[in-house]
């Protein structure tokens, strides 16, 4: 299947979804499916870092299954920074790919964000998937959405999927249409998996916070309770995302913290895997937490806030542990028993390595791959039929309309097959109908 994923968010400023479409594709072409990815790409430079509020962009070299649509700018949104690209650049060659491309499928993630996903929503014409991974209870910016069009614009999508109910709710309040809860995959590795538990607990408490310096991920809320953890218990804080600068703009004395910065996903992996316990003290906004299966996949616990988003992924007392948001006071309490009780941390890591495995990409994976199915059966039933004529040798010349319908043929390439023909006057064929095809048997053509 040729499946063209669209994502709005630029590349090398790496988050959520960008994570969540690379493992997708990944996974996709393990399975031998061609896969090409049209989403923003930033290069390196003081310009760049000036229009994302001072971030600069990791240093990534684009895959060659991915199509760079341009430059982004950072905006302020539902407490964080969104990279979005807003250039008629990015939209037109996002739209030439689609047209010109062969795509059996089209699947854009954050349909409703400008401007690359609301306009691939609204213009390309083939099979559309979009999956929906916000988490949003403002009335004002999903009314402005509203207000432009967006409950037209994703009225074309065929399917929608949701990466959690919380997102699913967010859609149907805002949006209306149905939704199909897949959540965000994540590898997994045996070899960790087997050594989970197994590693001493050591006398310092280490733990380790994952996500941007933003208001949204609290991290605020967990310095405060580390400042009384600290003092209480020996303890390390590892902050991977914020840099040393922006600790310093948060914390005056940063003693027991270390703030290592943007890190590619190996050396993230192994922070996680050494790590005591992940605290996650985001304070809203959330629809899923990846963060919290990777650190799941690591053998991990977690000590996360009660919200939506994260409720879903922790079962509290099995895999970690759920505290109030923003009760810096309830986390630094929570991090003091998990100190205390290190058999209960042990059995909380097995527990949590186990639990993983509902999020694992290959099932979630062929689960995107049935909605794919569904919005192709959905678009080719929505289309006039292919009416094609043929003459037969009697005097009256009866014309023949057959109709096409998909099936998966050849290792899954979808082809079109006949599967009926019925007399029809010659003045009811569609005018768009083909006249290459002569004589009753079945034929079988490539979809458009």
């Amino acid at each position: 299947m040729r499946v063209a994923l669209v994502s709005p968010y630029s590349w090398s400023y790496p988050g959520g979804v960008t994570r969540h479409v690379q493992a997708l594709a990944q996974e996709l072409r393990d399975e031998g499916h061609y896969v090409r990815v049209l989403a923003p790409f930033d290069s390196p430079g003081r310009f760049t870092s000036l229009v994302h509020h001072g971030a600069a962009p990791q240093r990534l070299t684009a895959p060659e299954y991915l199509l760079p649509l341009g430059r982004t700018v950072g905006f302020k949104a539902n407490g964080a920074i969104s990279n979005l690209s807003i250039t008629p650049h990015a939209v037109s060659a996002m739209l030439q790919e689609l047209r010109l491309g062969r795509y059996d499928v089209v699947h854009i993630h954050e349909p409703v964000a400008p401007a690359i996903g609301w306009f691939a929503a609204d213009r390309a014409r083939l099979p559309l998937v979009g999956t929906f991974h916000a988490y949003s209870d403002r009335p004002v910016p999903n009314g402005v959405a509203n207000l432009l069009g967006a409950r037209r614009v994703l009225g074309r999508l065929h399917v929608r999927i949701a990466v959690s109910q919380a997102a699913a709710w967010t859609g149907r309040r805002w949006f209306g249409g149905e939704y199909r809860i897949i959540p965000n995959g994540v590898h997994l590795d045996p070899q960790r998996a087997t050594s989970t538990g197994q590693t001493g607990v050591g006398e310092r408490l280490r733990i380790v916070f994952v996500g941007q310096p933003v208001e949204r991920k609290g991290l605020p809320v967990l310095l405060h309770a580390f400042e009384v953890l600290r003092d209480e218990i020996p303890a390390e804080l590892v902050l991977v995302g914020p840099s040393s600068e922006q600790l310093a703009r948060l914390m005056r004395n940063p003693r027991g913290v270390r703030a290592l910065g943007k890190l590619d996903d190996e050396t993230k992996r192994r922070e996680l895997q050494v790590a005591d316990v992940l605290c996650a003290p985001a304070v809203g906004g959330e629809s899923f937490g990846m963060v919290l299966t990777e650190a799941f996949a690591a053998g991990t616990p977690v000590v996360a806030s009660d919200i939506v988003g994260y409720r879903e992924v922790v079962r509290d007392g099995v895999g970690g542990v759920l505290v109030p948001p923003g009760d810096a006071r309830a986390l630094a309490a929570a991090l003091l028993d998990l100190w205390a009780q290190p058999e209960l941390r042990a059995r909380m890591s097995s527990a949590a390595a186990a639990d993983v495995q509902r999020f694992a990409w290959r099932p979630i994976a062929a689960q995107v791959l049935d909605a794919y199915g569904v919005a192709i059966a959905i678009w080719s039933g929505s289309r006039p039929p292919k009416c094609r004529r043929r003459r037969d040798d009697r005097p009256n010349h009866t014309t023949y309309a057959t109709t096409t319908h998909p099936v998966w043929r050849d290792g899954g390439r979808l082809s079109m097959i006949v599967k009926d023909q019925q007399p029809m006057p010659r003045a009811s064929l569609h005018p768009t109908e083909r006249s290459e095809l002569s004589g009753p048997t079945a034929q079988r053509g490539q979809f458009p």
